[in-house]
């Protein structure tokens, strides 16, 4: 293909919104923009919202790329807010979401829209690897990985579980405008990317592929607090958000019930 023939295939690309809050993680920040900036996919806008954290404008400055959008929060809003922030200020067709501890792999957008245009589909997933860091003197290496998450997408079984991380789905503007514009739940401090995904499902199916294509960092200190967390609050709020929509209502409450049992809660005491 001709060096003309490239660019005009590329500016006909259409252009993908990467979703990056950060805060306080400025030492991990690089990384996970070096993954963004180097994409072999080259239409993108990586939408980066600073939740009121350490200023990080002179990492954005050693990148110098026109792809990044800084915003900075006035005020600490959470996870879910800084999201919702950026998909705000997003505006591409299609959209992902990456945490600023993790990364995508070289290929992983070109791999998707590819996917999502095979496939004639609105919402494509794939798979994570966990990435074990342990702590060495000032710093981390990582000590192993494994395959994070491996579900099939069925509509109830997302109303029960997550069924991938959230830097795994890429979904396209209009499934997010078909959901009516679903937005993170503020009020979530945990499973706010599962909540998100049921919101989207419920008008537009998720095709499942089967491809490694990220790497989701997991460390046990303070830089990662989400492992010391109590998910089941949320999980909840999600059962009962989301239980009236299922196809096979029987099936859900019974998986509903059995995974909050299965930490010690009783349904009934949550009107589930």
């Amino acid at each position: 293909m001709s060096r003309d023939n490239k660019k005009r295939y590329s500016s006909l690309e259409p252009l993908v919104s990467i979703l990056v809050p950060t805060h306080n993680r400025k030492w991990l920040l690089p990384r996970t923009l070096n993954s963004l900036t180097t994409q072999s996919y080259k239409n993108i806008e990586i939408v980066l919202v600073n939740d009121a954290g350490e200023d990080v404008q002179d990492i954005v400055n050693q990148f110098n790329d026109p792809k990044i959008k800084y915003y900075q929060n006035p005020i600490n809003i959470g996870l879910a807010g800084s999201r919702n922030v950026a998909i705000k200020k997003s505006t591409g067709d299609y959209i992902c979401l990456l945490d600023d501890d993790d990364i995508y792999l070289q290929y992983a957008i070109e791999f998707r829209m590819y996917m999502m245009k095979k496939l004639g589909a609105e919402i494509v997933y794939t798979r994570s690897l966990l990435d074990h860091w342990e702590k060495v003197d000032e710093g981390y290496r990582s000590v192993g990985k494994t395959l994070y998450w491996d579900s099939p997408f069925r509509r109830d079984l997302l109303t029960v579980q997550n069924v991938a991380p959230c830097c795994c789905p890429l979904f396209s503007r209009k499934s997010w405008d078909d959901s009516g514009n679903y937005l993170f739940d503020e009020t979530m401090t945990t499973s706010e990317d599962h909540d998100f995904w049921c919101g989207l499902s419920r008008k537009t199916d998720f095709q499942e592929l089967k491809l490694i294509d990220c790497e989701c960092s997991q460390r046990n200190d303070k830089s990662q607090m989400t492992g010391s967390l109590d998910f089941s609050p949320n999980w909840i709020k999600i059962f009962k958000r989301w239980r009236s929509t299922a196809e096979n209502l029987e099936w859900v409450k019974e998986h509903q019930n059995n995974v909050l049992k299965s930490v010690g809660i009783n349904p009934e005491d949550h009107g589930l």
